[in-house]
């Protein structure tokens, strides 16, 4: 059953989010704002290990769509004048301009295109080493890009939180987690955070389930049998990184996970306040728009047209996962392709979430799931996408 609110004309919408809940074993919010106006907030379920029924202020891990907050608050120190993502980030960062990064820009890194999608294997970085921010940036500030920064775009799953948030750290005095609170949360009045949850609030956030599905070629199997040398040190490492993503449930599941700032995957939210957050990028709520048309428009340009993969695996196919801006996917998130024109720009996150604006027809739209899990497409959750679709034209 679900529960909530949908205003008139999307009712349908309603119909698609219970039918893809039906056989979900968990919880999940749906909440969309157009014009600035809510106009679905629903949710169903309950918590895959607790039991205990969610509603629509439940918060939920959001792995990577946490990235779209990052951009968020990239951009407006961009509209502020304090950041020129052109500028080296060594220019504020000097540490960080060693073995071949001394020309690595803020755009690259908010672009996947800087190198280091991983900590380096020989590091020994685990997740119990995660909450210790000064070890992992150290790290990353010493290590050698995989390719030239600008040559390539790859995902990197965790290690952008830490790069960009150590930029922004050096350029404002700020932890990201400080600022996001300061410039986004307490003024949109929403429950959100990328660290330090309170202790109180702890109980509020659901569970997500293991992964209860693999992907259906292991990577090593996939890339031999396109022709990639698995025996390339960057084939290796990335290897070595990819096959570890998984364990990381567990630990972002835990209090010690909820209280780290952790802008790669961390954020803490409903659905509810991820919609509003992007509804006030594309346009006014509660008296506040938080980017400016022009530097929508600059943040949301592509950066990563005509970048190939890691050389290494230029071969195998499938390897780009998305177009993208100054740290937003840029384009559809879903394997139908709707909302992939009308300028969509958001972040999805491993395991279902989704997050977007759809500035042509107005819409901001926020999933949230407690399953973890990657069924093989088209995933009958996302039903209530084609729906929403439809009423957006796109």
């Amino acid at each position: 059953m679900i529960h909530g609110y949908v205003a008139p004309g999307f009712e349908l919408v309603a119909d698609a989010f219970e039918r893809g809940q039906s056989d979900d074993p968990g919880a999940a919010q749906l909440c969309v704002y157009q014009n600035g106006n809510v106009v679905v907030d629903l949710w169903t379920g309950a918590d895959p290990e607790t039991q205990l029924p969610i509603d629509g202020d439940s918060l939920f891990v959001l792995w990577s769509t946490t990235k779209g907050m990052i951009a968020i608050i990239v951009a407006m120190l961009i509209q502020r004048g304090q950041l020129d993502p052109e500028a080296a980030v060594s220019s504020v960062w000097p540490e960080f301009g060693v073995k071949g990064k001394e020309h690595t820009t803020f755009a690259h890194l908010l672009s996947h295109a800087a190198g280091l999608p991983f900590f380096p294997s020989g590091a020994g970085i685990e997740s119990r080493h995660l909450p210790n921010w000064e070890l992992c940036t150290e790290v990353l500030a010493a290590a050698e890009p995989l390719w030239v920064p600008g040559t390539a775009s790859w995902y990197h799953p965790f290690t952008f939180g830490y790069l960009n948030g150590e930029a922004v750290r050096r350029v404002t005095g700020t932890s990201v987690s400080e600022l996001f609170a300061e410039l986004v949360a307490k003024p949109l009045g929403v429950d959100f955070w990328i660290g330090g949850l309170p202790t109180h609030r702890e109980g509020d956030v659901t569970h997500r389930s293991a992964w209860n599905s693999a992907p259906p070629v292991e990577p090593a199997e996939l890339w031999s049998s396109h022709g990639v040398d698995m025996s390339d040190p960057v084939v290796r490492e990335l290897l070595e990184e990819v096959q570890s993503i998984p364990d990381m449930v567990e630990f972002l599941n835990s209090a010690e996970g909820h209280q780290m700032e952790f802008g790669g995957a961390g954020g803490i939210a409903s659905a509810r306040s991820v919609a509003k957050i992007y509804a006030a990028t594309i346009g006014e709520v509660d008296s506040i728009r938080l980017l400016s048309p022009g530097t929508l428009d600059l943040v949301t340009r592509p950066r990563t047209v005509g970048l190939g993969p890691v050389p290494q695996l230029a071969a195998v196919p499938n390897q780009q996962l998305a177009e993208f801006g100054l740290g937003f996917w840029l384009g559809s998130q879903f394997e139908t392709g709707r909302f992939a024109t009308g300028g969509t720009f958001g972040h999805p996150g491993a395991g279902g979430n989704f997050a977007f604006a759809h500035p042509a027809s107005g819409m901001a739209v926020a999933y949230t799931c407690t399953s973890m899990s990657n069924p093989s497409p088209p995933d009958p959750r996302r039903v209530w996408a084609e729906a929403l679709a439809d009423l957006a034209g796109a």
